[in-house]
């Protein structure tokens, strides 16, 4: 039986509809309808969710019964022994599967540390207020000065990300950063009703997209309604909050403080099941302290 096979015989098992596997999983319906239709397996790097979802396990998912029967119940965190059990009772195709998704996962988790952005001359660091919730400190103040922000230079610099990609530490969620997001990011009609202060941290929050993402919470659905994103959001939006701290300078030049900004990710659900970095909404400062400075 295939993994797509397998997914629909639990719903079934569990009486619950796609409607909720969706809800659970965070993965579209339209994308959970076609794996029947289309007779294609999910994402690998979406297996792990599914899974908890459905209250079953990875063994259970990738490899046929008589391969699992006579191994030991495990919890979905897999100790090496139990994998290497497992592996060394399955026949040849399930041994490929099995490695081929820890393949997958292996590139997933390096995916952050192996992008070309990761690697710039960044001043960038995620650190955690005094609740415990993360924050990306930006120190690297590119786009400053006391006149209006030129977003032609924020475009320009956001292109230098376009091809990479990360992923969100909370979901599993691999974002890409396609073509789209420098004119969007920089000329989008949120962008051009900004003003003063809200402006240069946009502009600024530029420098922190990696880490932004990384730390990313809160993810929610929305579909798509609008024509012009039939094709680049065909399956809809996803929203996650984020948040970014930018310092503040005395006439000294020495840091006084830091500002904390709230921010939310818009991200696009293509027809390809890739995500990709939309836009960034919604940006407001933080009232509170939560530095605790």
């Amino acid at each position: 039986m295939k993994i797509y096979e397998k997914i629909f015989a639990r719903l079934n098992e569990l009486h619950m509809s796609q409607t909720e596997l969706s809800k659970r999983t965070g993965i579209a319906t339209s994308t959970i309808s076609d794996w029947r239709k289309k007779q294609i397996n999910p994402q690998a790097d979406k297996l792990s969710v599914i899974c908890k979802a459905l209250d079953m396990s990875l063994a259970d998912l990738l490899c046929d019964k008589e391969n699992t029967e006579q191994t030991t119940p495990t919890d979905y965190l897999i100790g090496d022994n139990y994998i290497m059990e497992l592996f060394r009772e399955s026949d040849a195709d399930n041994k490929r599967r099995i490695l081929r998704y820890f393949e997958l996962l292996e590139i997933c988790n390096e995916i952050n540390d192996s992008c070309p952005a990761k690697k710039r001359q960044r001043n960038v660091s995620i650190i955690q207020d005094i609740d415990g919730n993360n924050i990306v400190v930006i120190n690297d103040i590119r786009f400053k000065g006391k006149r209006s922000v030129n977003w032609k230079d924020v475009k320009e610099y956001i292109k230098e990300y376009v091809g990479d990609f990360y992923k969100i530490a909370s979901t599993g969620d691999v974002i890409y950063i396609g073509s789209d997001l420098p004119s969007e990011y920089s000329g989008s009609k949120y962008t051009n009703s900004l003003k003063g202060a809200t402006s240069k941290a946009k502009a600024n929050a530029a420098s922190g997209l990696p880490e932004m993402i990384e730390i990313a919470v809160g993810k929610h659905f929305r579909i798509n309604q609008e024509m012009k994103h039939k094709r680049d959001a065909k399956n809809g939006w996803y929203r996650y909050d984020s948040r970014f701290a930018l310092p503040v300078y005395g006439n000294d030049g020495e840091i006084e403080r830091y500002n904390v900004f709230h921010a939310s990710m818009l991200i696009r659900h293509s027809n390809d099941e890739k995500l990709y970095l939309y836009d960034i909404i919604d940006i407001k400062k933080e009232t509170s302290n939560p530095l605790g400075e």
